[in-house]
C-alpha cells in the first residue's frame, strides 16, 4: 500500500495543480518531475528496459505533437478563409426542420470537424448553426458540446493512440473496441438531444437514424479501415445522407413552388415539425456552391489521401509508405490545399498557440510512459478494489474534465487501467476502450470548454454566470450517466 500511495502521488500533484486552475503544462510538467523522482527513488528500472521502451514510445510522442500542430494551423486557416461559415451557411440554407438541422450538426457537421482538426473545434463551428437554427442559449451551448461524441477519433485519433501504446494494445483494435462500446454514449447523447428538442414523429426518427448510421460508420470504418480515420468517414456517411436527403426534398418544394402547388408545401420555410422555431430565409439552394467546393477541398484532400496511402503502406510496407501513411503528413498535406504557404501570420498564430498546448501533451504523454515502463501504475492500480472494475472509466473522466483532453486522459490514466484489468484477470483491451470512451465523452464537461461554448452561443453578449453554471451542470450529468452505464456494462459483460 505504501508503495501504491507514493506511486500516486505525480496524479494527484498534477490534479491539485488543474484543480487550483493552473495552466495544463505547467500541471503535466510537476506530474513529470515529480513521477521522474518517484521512479529513481522507489521504483528502480534497468537502463535497458527504459531504452527499449523508450525507441518505441517517442517517435510517438513526436506523431502526436505533430498531429496537434498541423491540426491547429488547419483549423486557424478555415476559419479565416471563411470555410466555417460556408459549411454553416449550407446546413442552414438545406435544413427543412430545427430537429433535423440540430441532427445534421450534433451527429454530423461537429463530429467531423472534431475527427479532422480536434480541440473542441467542432464546438465552435456547430453553436453559431444551432443558434441560427432557433435553438436557444442554452440548448445551443449544451447541443454543441453533445456533438463531441465521436472524440476517440478526434484529430485522427491521437488520444486513442497514447491509450494503445501505454497499454501495450494493437492501436486499431484498440479504435474498434472504442467503437463497440461507444454505443453507450452515442444513444446517451441522443437521448439528451430527444430531451432538448422534443422533436415530433419525423424529427425523432431522423435523429435516432442519424446517430445509429454515426456509430455503425465508425463501427465500420475501423474494422475494415482502420482507427485514424474512422471518425471522418462515419460523421461524412452522415452529412451525406441527410445532405442528399434534404437536397431531394428542397428540390421538389422548388419544383412544387414553381407549378403552382399548394402553398403549405412550397415554401423553403422549416416544417411543422420545427415547432416555435422560425422560418428559413431564402437561402443559396441545395447545390454546392463554389464557395462550398473550396471549403471542403481541404477535408476531401485529408480523407482521400489518408485511405489511399493507408492501401497503399498495406499493400507496400516500408518505411516511406508508413511515413506516408501517417496522419501528420495529410494534415499537413490539408493545410497546404487551405492556403498555408499564402497566409504565414495565420500559420505563425496558430504555432505560437499550440507551444503550450504541444508542451503540456507531451509532458503528460512522457509522464504516463514513466509510470508504465516502471511499475507505477501497476501499483496504482491495486488501489482498485478487487473486481470492481466499474470505476474504472471514472479515471479517465476525471483526467478529461480537468485536462479537457482524452489524449491527456489516456496519458494520466491508461497504465493503470492495463494494470486494474490484468488483476482483475478480464480483456485489457476491453477495460482500456471502455475508459477511452467515458473519458473522451467527458471532454464536453471540461469547465473551459463549456464557457467557450456558451460565449459562441451569445456572441458580442455579456454570458450569465448562471447559463454557464447550468449547462455545466447538464454537462456533467451526461458525463456521468455515461461513465456510470459503460462501468455496469464492462463490470456485468467482462
Amino acid at each position: 500500500m505504501p508503495m501504491a500511495a507514493l506511486a500516486l502521488t505525480p496524479l494527484l500533484l498534477a490534479i491539485a495543480l488543474l484543480v487550483a486552475r493552473q495552466s495544463a503544462w505547467i500541471a503535466a510538467t510537476a506530474g513529470l518531475v515529480a513521477a521522474a523522482l518517484v521512479a529513481l527513488s522507489a521504483f528502480p528500472t534497468a537502463v535497458p528496459v527504459l531504452r527499449e521502451s523508450a525507441l518505441g514510445y517517442f517517435p510517438l510522442i513526436v506523431e502526436v505533437a505533430l498531429i496537434l500542430l498541423f491540426g491547429m494551423i488547419l483549423a486557424r486557416l478555415l476559419e479565416s478563409s471563411g470555410a466555417m461559415r460556408e459549411i454553416s451557411r449550407w446546413v442552414e440554407d438545406l435544413a427543412p426542420s430545427r430537429p433535423l438541422g440540430v441532427a445534421l450538426v450534433v451527429f454530423g457537421i461537429v463530429p467531423f470537424a472534431e475527427s479532422v482538426t480536434g480541440f473542441g473545434i467542432g464546438v465552435t463551428i456547430g453553436v453559431p448553426i444551432l443558434v441560427h437554427l432557433g435553438a436557444t442559449l442554452r440548448h445551443s451551448a449544451l447541443l454543441g458540446l453533445l456533438g463531441l461524441i465521436a472524440v476517440p477519433w478526434g484529430a485522427l485519433g491521437p488520444g486513442t493512440t497514447v491509450a494503445a501504446a501505454l497499454a501495450g494494445l494493437d492501436v486499431d483494435a484498440l479504435g474498434l473496441a472504442t467503437a463497440r462500446i461507444n454505443l453507450i454514449p452515442v444513444v446517451v447523447v441522443t437521448v439528451s438531444v430527444l430531451l432538448l428538442t422534443r422533436p415530433g414523429l419525423g424529427g425523432t426518427i431522423g435523429t435516432v437514424a442519424a446517430a445509429g448510421l454515426l456509430w455503425v460508420g465508425i463501427l465500420g470504418a475501423n474494422a475494415l479501415v482502420g482507427m485514424a480515420p474512422a471518425g471522418i468517414i462515419g460523421s461524412v456517411l452522415v452529412i451525406a445522407a441527410m445532405g442528399s436527403l434534404f437536397a431531394v426534398r428542397a428540390r421538389r418544394r422548388s419544383r412544387g413552388s414553381g407549378a403552382g402547388g399548394d402553398s403549405a408545401g412550397a415554401g423553403p420555410g422549416r416544417s411543422a415539425d420545427s415547432g416555435a422555431g422560425p422560418d428559413a430565409g431564402p437561402g443559396a439552394g441545395p447545390g454546392a456552391g463554389p464557395g462550398l467546393r473550396r471549403a471542403l477541398l481541404p477535408y476531401g484532400v485529408l480523407t482521400l489521401g489518408l485511405l489511399i496511402a493507408r492501401a497503399v503502406a498495406a499493400a507496400l510496407p516500408a518505411v516511406w509508405t508508413e511515413v506516408l501513411a501517417s496522419p501528420p503528413f495529410w494534415l499537413a498535406v490539408a493545410c497546404a490545399a487551405a492556403g498555408a504557404f499564402g497566409a504565414r501570420a495565420t500559420v505563425r498564430a496558430a504555432a505560437r498557440s499550440w507551444v503550450p498546448i504541444g508542451a503540456a501533451t507531451a509532458a503528460f504523454m512522457l509522464m504516463g510512459w514513466i509510470m508504465t515502463t516502471t511499475g507505477m501504475s501497476t501499483a496504482i492500480g491495486s488501489l482498485l478494489p478487487a473486481g470492481l472494475i466499474l470505476l474504472t472509466p471514472w479515471l479517465t473522466v476525471a483526467g478529461s474534465i480537468l485536462t479537457g483532453s482524452n489524449t491527456g486522459a489516456n496519458s494520466m490514466f491508461a497504465g493503470t487501467l492495463d494494470a486494474a484489468a490484468t488483476a482483475a484477470g478480464v480483456s485489457s483491451a476491453g477495460v482500456v476502450a471502455a475508459g477511452n470512451a467515458a473519458g473522451s465523452l467527458a471532454a464536453l464537461a471540461a469547465p473551459p470548454r463549456v464557457a467557450m461554448a456558451v460565449q459562441l452561443a451569445a456572441p458580442g453578449a455579456t454570458v450569465s454566470a448562471r447559463d454557464v453554471s447550468a449547462v455545466q451542470a447538464r454537462a456533467l450529468v451526461v458525463s456521468a450517466v455515461a461513465a456510470l452505464a459503460i462501468g455496469l456494462w464492462i463490470q456485468l459483460t467482462l
